[in-house]
């Protein structure tokens, strides 16, 4: 199977469950207000999601008074091709009484079953008092408050800080003049983020509540940080010098509170397959191969996908490296796309396995993240696995050893037949004694040869499989090519080079850089082969920044396999 074919898998696996959730009729309550003061309005709304509906019936406002509707809106809408469409019931409210009251819930039919809204409860409060001749204080009008998720955090959580409008005046626009540096944090606005307006009660006075600015906060490092003000200035409609009815907007200049956070590191105990992501995440999992030989590959296609810091998540840790030997991860895509209000990441990874012992195999993919809500380190594991495993090309060897070579008593001479004098000492007789001594010879050696397999030591066995499977993550990298994907494909290329090093030299990949690759091919006297290894090398660093301009595709494709046969020849 292709990388591509896995990947349709793990996306066609998360589009199923989010059309399951998609794709359900909803019926629910919405209010603009859980708290407002007596004697002022709100709105309440039932909406019908994904369905169409019959014979509504809206609740008994017995402690309300209706000041407005019912009013109904439709609205349909198709998403990446998927349709939905929505009906809402709206009724405007007030009351006059001081109290928490509860709206009972309303009902609909959708395909002959009664639908119904959860109850909402609202809170009547008593307003300011204002004497006769006051009048209100402008700072009062409205203010702007910083909001942060958590006040304290991790390295690699994803913290979301908001700026809250609260006003009670017409605001008709708002521009932010000066933002904080946010020291110690990569920040990340949320483009295009909207939401709408509630009302709340503060201090007795009844204001509407807006989220103005979202920003991602993906904190870098250790430590107490303070988020200094913002400075906003907002402009409010102006009707004491009106012409024809033309508004003028006065503008205000306004300081938004500042916040403190503290950035810890996460928790000890972290499972084996914990590798930086802190929030809420899911997993897919895919393989390419349920039948493979002992010295074939198996890859495992893993994808990430959830609410973190993205440059801190790293492809997670397999326990089974007693089934497989487990090379270093691939990564083949990264992405984040704005859900709602926060940022979602997903990165792919691509494991090479190969396989330890013959037989079925089974192993469950395994991916742990700290859990924020819980407080605790969550592992989630995928779909169970079964590989069979045959033998590949150590099958003569095999077959050697199943030979039973079984030692009889030496015979008495007397129970001997008569020895054929003609036969004895012929060249007839000497091959065969030939034959045989060859053959026990070839025993030994293979049981030589199998023992010393057993117990080589493990780095020169990823030493003497460089080759091998560099050749296996070039053919990779050539799909890429093949489908068009130029840019992955010098990604992929450049992996396969630097990890062939990295198993060449027993390094970790991560700490191969390109000095220690300068350093390397000048130590073997294989300088002649560093410019064309260099360029590559740039153009997969380059790609995975910007794009590259098509050229010498399949050319560095054969120069990459001449370079390691080079490299391979040079070194034995």
């Amino acid at each position: 199977m292709t990388n591509s074919g896995m990947k349709g898998i793990l996306q066609l696996f998360f589009i199923l469950i989010s059309i399951s959730l998609f794709g359900q009729a909803k019926f629910t309550a919405a209010t603009d207000a859980r708290q407002i003061v007596s004697g002022q309005y709100f709105t309440i709304s039932f909406t019908l999601e994904n369905a169409k509906g019959s014979n509504f019936k809206a609740p008994s406002f017995l402690d309300f008074d209706v000041a407005g509707g019912p009013s109904t809106s439709s609205q349909i809408s198709i998403i990446n091709g998927r349709r939905s469409e929505q009906i809402s019931y709206s009724y405007t409210l007030t009351s006059s009484k001081i109290g928490t009251y509860e709206i009972g819930s309303a009902s609909i039919i959708v395909k002959n079953k009664e639908l119904k809204t959860q109850p909402v409860t609202v809170e009547v409060v008593k307003g300011r008092t204002i004497s006769q001749g006051q009048a209100e204080v402008e700072g009062q009008d409205f203010l702007i408050e910083a909001e942060i998720d958590y006040d304290t955090g991790y390295v690699g959580q994803q913290l979301i800080l908001k700026y809250i409008l609260y006003t009670n005046k017409n605001v008709r626009s708002y521009n932010f003049t000066h933002l904080p540096g946010f020291d110690g944090f990569f920040a990340q606005e949320l483009q295009g983020y909207q939401s709408r307006a509630e009302q709340i009660v503060r201090d007795g006075v009844q204001y509407y509540k807006r989220v103005i600015r979202v920003i991602a906060l993906f904190p870098q490092q250790r430590g107490s940080f303070t988020i200094d003000p913002a400075q906003i200035t907002v402009g409010i409609s102006d009707r004491s010098n009106n012409f024809f009815f033309n508004t003028r907007l006065k503008q205000y200049r306004v300081a938004s509170t500042g916040l403190h956070i503290d950035i810890i590191e996460s928790p000890d105990g972290a499972p084996l397959s914990f590798s930086g992501a802190i929030g809420d995440f899911y997993m897919g999992t895919a393989v390419d191969k349920k039948s493979i030989a002992m010295d074939d590959a198996i890859t495992l296609t893993l994808q990430v996908r959830g609410f973190g810091d993205g440059k801190f998540i790293e492809a997670p840790k397999q326990p089974y490296t007693d089934l497989f030997d487990i090379y270093d991860p691939n990564l083949l895509e990264e992405k984040s796309e704005v859900i709602g209000d926060r940022i979602q990441t997903t990165k792919t990874y691509e494991y090479l396995m190969i396989p330890k012992k013959l037989g079925t195999i089974k192993f469950n993919p395994e991916l742990s993240y700290y859990d924020l809500d819980s407080a605790k380190y969550i592992t989630i594991y995928g779909q169970q696995y079964r590989v069979n495993v045959i033998k590949g090309s150590d099958r003569e060897l095999a077959d050697l050893e199943n030979i039973v070579v079984e030692l009889v008593p030496p015979p008495k001479v007397e129970d001997l037949y008569p020895i054929d004098q003609h036969f004895a000492y012929s060249w007839g007789h000497l091959g065969a004694n030939g034959v045989l001594l060859i053959g026990f010879l070839g025993l030994f050696v293979a049981r030589k040869v199998k023992d010393r397999r057993d117990n080589i030591d493990p780095a020169i066995k990823r030493n003497q499989r460089a080759k091998k499977l560099a050749v296996l993550k070039l053919s990779a990298a050539k799909l890429f090519l093949d489908q068009g994907d130029i840019k992955n494909y010098y990604i992929r290329l450049r992996q396969a080079l630097q990890e062939y090093l990295a198993d060449k030299t027993n390094q970790p990949t991560a700490q191969l850089s390109k000095n220690d690759i300068i350093k390397l091919l000048e130590d073997f006297h294989l300088t002649q082969h560093l410019e064309p290894l260099l360029v590559i090398l740039q153009k997969g660093e380059q790609a995975i920044y910007a794009s590259i301009a098509p050229g010498k595709e399949s050319e560095d494709y054969i120069k990459s396999l001449e370079i390691v046969e080079q490299i391979e020849s040079a070194l034995d």
